[in-house]
């Protein structure tokens, strides 16, 4: 009979200690599982970067004009424009260079100056109308200034294509354009900001007009 005692006394005890170690696995348990919520929630979330289309700046296109339209000779500043046009481009370059009637002026047109340029850029097309001046020295006599032209001002105006080659653009192609013809073409990026000078004396002319009639109004008025 006393043994019978002890052993219920026994399974009784076992049964405790049996029930707190199942309640203590499930504290453990629940204390991991709220840890690794607590890192998961401070851990930070990693946000996508959305990469930016790089854009043609100004500052591009203004280097490659210095470096083209600035030159001692013809043909001087190749190794200037060479980095920055496509391979393509500067065989186009200096092929052109090398035609008889531009060769013909080698030595007689120097000291090639760019002086200003009003830069209209298409990011969405990587184009940039240039109107450029620039100024050089027109002799009569080669390798000498004796008689020659000094500071002749000349324009141009350039269409100027670029293509994106790693983290720069190149020019890809150049052509000469006429401002008044690209003003009247249809879904033209340029009409914001370039504007002729016929244009401009066109607007003035008519704002004269506005108020010399608003001038007559206002004394037929008072009369």
């Amino acid at each position: 009979m006393y043994n019978q005692e002890k052993i219920r006394k026994l399974k009784k005890a076992g049964a405790v200690f049996g029930l707190l170690f199942i309640v203590l696995i499930v504290l453990l348990i629940g204390m991991n599982i709220g840890k690794s919520q607590q890192k998961a929630q401070q851990k930070p979330i990693k946000q996508e970067t959305v990469e930016k289309k790089k854009e043609l700046t100004t500052d591009t296109v203004r280097d490659f004009l210095i470096a083209y339209f600035t030159r001692k000779d013809l043909g001087e500043n190749r190794n200037r424009y060479k980095p920055l046009v496509t391979t393509s481009m500067y065989n186009e370059l200096t092929n052109d260079e090398d035609q008889p009637v531009n060769q013909a002026y080698k030595g007689y047109v120097v000291n090639q100056v760019l002086d200003s340029a009003d830069i209209y850029i298409d990011t969405e097309n990587d184009t940039a109308i240039c109107v450029v001046t620039y100024k050089n020295t027109q002799r009569t006599k080669i390798g000498s200034d004796d008689g020659a032209l000094k500071n002749q001002s000349n324009q141009e105006a350039l269409q100027v294509t670029f293509t994106e080659a790693g983290k720069k653009f190149l020019v890809d192609k150049m052509e000469p354009v006429t401002l008044t013809n690209l003003l009247n073409t249809d879904n033209n990026s340029y009409k914001d900001n370039v504007k002729t000078d016929s244009e401009q004396v066109t607007e003035s002319q008519a704002t004269s007009t506005t108020e010399t009639t608003n001038s007559t109004t206002e004394e037929s008025s008072h009369e």
